[in-house]
């Protein structure tokens, strides 16, 4: 059954307690805080990155101190003009010269 509705009821005046207060205030230092360190550490990672254009954002993310992942790490690199990272240098793609043609077989080197 449901509950009888009277009305809007009025609510009882709160009047937080000093101890309310002071864990309060000091909750929203702490997170103004943590705001402040989190902002100088992603600045840090993006001077880093700034620094060294081969070092790819995966490297960077794959540390275990590092909080963020590859794709936070890369809107962190547009928020402070990061330049883009070169393409992956250890992947050669076969030139088209190089490569067998549809139902050949690859020549073998000597």
């Amino acid at each position: 059954m449901p509950k009888p509705y009277f009305g809007k009821q009025p609510l009882p005046e709160y009047k937080p307690s000093d101890a309310v207060r002071a864990a309060i205030k000091a909750w929203e230092e702490s997170v103004a805080l943590e705001e402040e360190r989190r902002h100088a550490a992603r600045r840090a990672l993006a001077d880093e990155l700034k620094a060294n254009p081969e070092l790819p954002y995966a490297a960077v993310a794959a540390h275990p101190i590092v909080p963020w992942t590859e794709a936070t790490l890369r809107i962190i690199g547009q928020e402070f003009d990061v330049p883009p990272r070169n393409p992956n240098k250890a992947w050669k793609r076969p030139r088209k010269e190089e490569q067998p043609a549809a139902g050949e077989k690859p020549a073998e080197s000597a």
